[in-house]
């Protein structure tokens, strides 16, 4: 009887040690990591912000606004479950960047606007996102061949910064299911369009 119990007391502890050993065995598994970059001075350093640590996208913007560029850009960081997506997005700096209003998609929490005049629902942003890509039809409210092709994300401040988060996600799922995208690059803008110009006679 006693040499039973020694024999179970043994196996128990050789069962502990073993679980103990395969715990120390397991290895955190690193999230893959997408970047999403933009015009920039190659020198420049790139600091970043955990999206999840602000506020709004009032924050969002703040940063941008107070990022000397000429020095440093901003990189903000999205993490999922599985996967970390880094987005560095257009900052204008002291330069002068030319563009036309055609060359810019404009995304909110629940629309899409497109060279002023044509709005659609949010549902719409793979057609949206994919014409403004690649512009099939060469429509001209869309970005040509040759233009730049820039995506404005504009969120109210009222909201929890957890809408830009899933705003933004959403915008990259779309993006990944395009094949043979053509270069782009982010903007995050507080202002969103600008109004149209009103021209006096």
């Amino acid at each position: 009887m006693r040499e039973t119990l020694s024999i179970s007391i043994l196996i128990l502890l050789l069962t502990a040690c073993g679980q103990n050993n395969n715990g120390e065995k397991r290895v955190a598994v690193e999230k893959p990591i997408q970047r999403f970059m933009t015009f920039r001075l190659v020198d420049n350093e790139l600091v970043e912000y955990n999206i999840d640590t602000l506020k709004n996208f009032n924050e969002v913007t703040n940063i941008l606004d107070e990022t000397d560029c000429l020095k440093e850009y901003a990189m903000f960081k999205l993490e999922t479950e599985d996967k970390i997506y880094k987005i560095q997005p257009l900052q204008f700096c002291e330069s002068i960047f030319d563009y036309k209003l055609r060359e810019i998609l404009y995304i909110n929490t629940d629309s899409i606007t497109v060279n002023y005049d044509l709005k659609f629902p949010i549902d719409s942003l793979k057609s949206a996102l994919t014409n403004h890509l690649f512009n099939p039809n060469n429509d001209r409210n869309y970005s040509l061949k040759n233009e730049k092709n820039l995506i404005s994300i504009n969120v109210d401040s009222t909201k929890n910064i957890s809408e830009t988060k899933k705003l933004l996600l959403n915008v990259i799922e779309v993006l990944n299911g395009i094949e043979n995208k053509p270069n782009f690059s982010f903007m995050f803008e507080n202002r969103g369009i600008l109004p149209k110009a009103i021209i006096v006679e």
